[in-house]
């Protein structure tokens, strides 16, 4: 293996650990999860996760820093969505394999 490579399989492993930490919660984990079919809303998103809205926002503003979470704004609406598909497949691929294990 090239230092290059090494270089790179490094750079894969700290990616991985950043988006592990960053699915780390069950509210997180659910906020992808609601967002699987589309963007809401944060009223929308807290209809779907019984969680204080001032829980909400730090979840949703953390995982958008993260780059997992893209926003729009629409009048006085905050629109969220996925923006890593990684992310969401990561989430889907887990949580599908644990609800199967039981």
């Amino acid at each position: 293996m090239t230092e290059e490579d090494k270089i790179a399989q490094l750079q894969v492993f700290e990616r991985a650990a950043e988006l592990f930490s960053v699915l780390s919660t069950p509210i997180r984990l659910r906020v992808i999860s609601a967002l699987c079919d589309g963007e809401k809303n944060v009223s929308e998103l807290l209809g779907a996760i019984d969680v204080s809205q001032p829980n909400m926002s730090q979840q949703l503003n953390m995982m958008y820093r993260a780059g997992v979470l893209a926003k729009r704004r629409d009048g006085a609406h905050i629109f969220y969505r996925v923006a890593d598909e990684t992310a969401m497949r990561v989430c889907r691929s887990v949580c599908t394999q644990i609800a199967i294990d039981g």
